[in-house]
């Protein structure tokens, strides 16, 4: 797609920051648009990313990596064009309100506009959608904290101002893979027998294994006792940032949100998987590129909908490195 440099100026260095991500990369994500004022950025869909095997709809956390990927970009678009620097500014928080599902084998496009910028801080807000913005899949809306010109790193500094040079691991979109005939198709599940089974073996993989979105960041599960502790072993395809390197805000929020989602299904027998309703997530500490971890805490069910604590660390508990709250609807 060809993009006027005079109604759009900022495409190529937009497009070279969201290359710069490997998680990015591995999603496939193209900008459309970037200016001083938004940008917009194409998500195509995979099978590979569906979080209902039942429907073949893409997991919540893939919008939510969308959305973090866009308003960060559209910040990195601001400064640039009102200071006339590059500064990389991490998330500090998002909250994302999902309205409806997104429509299988179609792409998803974010939209994302930095309507703020204070001297220590980004404000951004974001929709995304698929036909229409005017019949949004969710809306977001995240802060940033700034960070000065001189911790971006001249790596990174090159990598942006430079065709062609891409830091941290060669990664492959999912676009350009051959996926088997059948593979992650929509398909009816008996959430509830599988989910007896599961408890029985005390093996959640069988489980975890019905949901491509599970499987495409690695996710695994373990119990103790009335306890499960969710673990996202290290993985390069999951690295956002790669000069730390520390893992994209967005596999981390969807790395909580799955872990809610399998949290309800083990203790309230849920008969389906249940459907995210709102997701907000505060970063506490950066993720680094090592094995994470995640607990919930089902805080209340109601008849209709669940609301869950969740909470992700790496080395200490008592160190957070994200900590998050979500609505579900559940039968």
């Amino acid at each position: 797609m060809k993009v006027n440099p005079e109604f759009f100026p900022l495409t190529e260095l937009a497009s070279r920051f969201v290359n710069q991500l490997a998680q990015c990369r591995r999603l496939g994500l193209s900008v459309l648009e970037a200016s001083e004022h938004h940008v917009l950025i194409e998500l195509p869909y995979s099978r590979a990313l569906i979080g209902y095997p039942d429907t073949g709809v893409i997991h919540g956390g893939v919008i939510t990596t969308l959305m973090d990927t866009a308003c960060g970009c559209a910040v990195v678009c601001a400064i640039q064009q009102q200071f006339g620097s590059l500064e990389i500014s991490p998330t500090l928080d998002l909250r994302v309100d999902y309205m409806r599902p997104a429509e299988p084998n179609k792409s998803v496009y974010g939209f994302a506009e930095c309507y703020r910028l204070s001297s220590n801080i980004a404000f951004t807000r974001a929709i995304a959608y698929q036909d229409s913005i005017d019949k949004p899949i969710a809306h977001a809306v995240g802060a940033f904290m700034r960070i000065s010109p001189e911790m971006v790193g001249e790596k990174f500094r090159q990598a942006l101002l430079e065709p062609g040079h891409v830091l941290g691991p060669q990664v492959q979109s999912l676009q350009a893979e051959s996926q088997k005939p059948g593979d992650g198709a929509a398909a009816a599940l008996d959430v509830k027998q599988i989910v007896r089974q599961v408890t029985e073996l005390n093996d959640f993989s069988p489980l975890l294994e019905q949901v491509p979105y599970a499987r495409f960041i690695g996710m695994e599960a373990s119990r103790f006792g009335d306890e499960l502790v969710f673990r996202l072993p290290a993985k390069d395809t999951n690295i956002g940032n790669p000069v730390v390197p520390a893992i994209h805000g967005g596999v981390i929020a969807g790395f909580m949100e799955m872990s809610a989602i399998v949290q309800l299904m083990v203790f309230m027998q849920t008969s389906r998987v249940p459907k995210v309703v709102d997701f907000s997530i505060d970063y506490l500490r950066a993720g680094y590129h090592k094995d994470t971890f995640a607990e919930c805490r089902i805080t209340r069910q109601g008849r209709r909908v669940a609301n869950v604590n969740i909470n992700c660390w790496q080395t200490n508990r008592k160190q957070l490195v994200s900590t998050a709250r979500a609505h579900f609807l559940i039968d």
